[in-house]
């Protein structure tokens, strides 16, 4: 495995002076790189501590299902935001500001038997719009 001095060698320049030096999105990707090659290292350790009776074969393997449960996760997020929005929209009315100088609120409301909190902002003709949300813990 590639030590820290190698990777970041690895995307150094020289400049004018013949010192070397890194530019801001190199040292980036140098430190995305580290982080990756150590995660990978980490991953491989947890299989050895299991006796290689390991869920992934691969860190690849590993990565892909991690990238494809955020994005399910992400897709069942955006289906249910139009239940959220739909439940938060029809209790609005109970909980706006009575001072019109108030530019966004929030407020927490119970669907399914699970407390949420919607976030609203004024839009510029002056009607709230749901600007976010998240599940209370």
């Amino acid at each position: 495995m590639k030590s820290k001095e190698e990777i970041l060698n690895s995307y150094n320049t020289t400049g004018n002076d013949g010192l070397p030096e890194i530019s801001a999105p190199d040292l980036l990707k140098a430190m995305e790189t580290y982080k990756e090659l150590y995660a990978e290292a980490a991953f491989n350790a947890a299989r050895q501590m299991k006796d290689n009776a390991y869920e992934f074969t691969t860190y690849a393997d590993y990565v892909s299902h991690i990238r494809q449960e955020a994005r399910q996760l992400e897709e069942n997020r955006d289906g249910f935001t139009g239940a959220i929005t739909l439940a938060a929209n029809s209790v609005l009315p109970h909980f706006i500001p009575h001072d019109r100088s108030v530019k966004e609120f929030s407020f927490n409301f119970t669907m399914q038997g699970k407390t949420y909190t919607a976030f609203y902002k004024k839009d510029a003709d002056g009607y709230w719009q749901l600007n976010n949300w998240t599940a209370a813990d």
